[in-house]
């Protein structure tokens, strides 16, 4: 491998584990109901994800203090999974003063490089999203890049998931193995095998319609919490 200029790690996220919800609820007044089930968990362990779909259809200007207005003091990230320009939507995170954007494993090289750059620059974490790329492609992948991310995805999708493709966590170690950032899990983790990810090394856990479509969202997102520390 080659020798990084800078390994970074995140200077935010310095107790994990976490449980990060992800908003990927396209319409700010549903975003808004779930919220005001939810917004009186004041846990430092709690991060926000503003999803790809919620970021696209209302815009991350419009939602990003939307958000800081029920969660002040919590840690945000913006979902763009970045293809392209990856400067320029940093810069974007940067005005909407988010904590951390997302570039996609599948951008070019200079993309995932421009935008960890980027990051560091303006005092962002740099979150790489590895959903359609196999593991063996992103070891040619991280080998090839100046800079590690802080936070690291490992992603299995949603239509991934719906269409019952076999997942094996023991993949955690091997991502562990390659990097020194920290290690984010999502796809299909619920209450009954949250502790899989956990035990395998997982520093971050995904959740998204586990909570926020279950009856009582409140509820599910204090037995996830809970969950880490057991």
């Amino acid at each position: 491998m080659n020798i990084k200029l800078n390994s970074q790690r995140s200077n935010s996220l310095k107790f994990p584990p976490y449980l990060q919800l992800a908003i990927d609820i396209p319409i700010v007044s549903e975003v808004r109901n779930l919220f005001m089930k939810i917004a009186k968990i004041t846990s430092s362990q709690l991060l926000i994800e503003i999803g790809t779909p919620f970021l696209k259809n209302e815009g991350l200007r419009k939602i990003a203090p939307f958000c800081r207005e029920f969660f002040p003091s919590n840690y945000i990230i913006a979902d763009f999974k970045t293809l392209d320009v990856g400067k320029l939507e940093v810069n974007i995170g940067a005005q909407a003063k988010v904590d951390a954007c997302v570039v996609s494993g599948l951008a070019p090289i200079a993309t995932i490089d421009n935008f960890i750059s980027e990051c560091k620059t303006l005092n962002i974490d740099s979150w790489v999203d590895t959903l359609g790329v196999p593991f063996y492609a992103f070891e040619k992948k991280i080998e090839a890049l100046e800079l590690f991310p802080d936070v690291l995805i490992i992603h299995r999708g949603i239509d991934e998931e719906l269409s019952g493709k076999e997942y094996s966590w023991e993949i955690i170690k091997k991502y562990k193995s390659l990097v020194p950032s920290l290690i984010a899990v999502a796809g299909g983790i619920t209450l009954e095998n949250v502790q899989k990810p956990l035990k395998s090394g997982s520093d971050i856990i995904i959740v998204g319609r586990a909570i926020y479509q279950a009856e009582e969202p409140l509820v599910e997102l204090k037995k996830f919490l809970d969950s880490l520390n057991s």
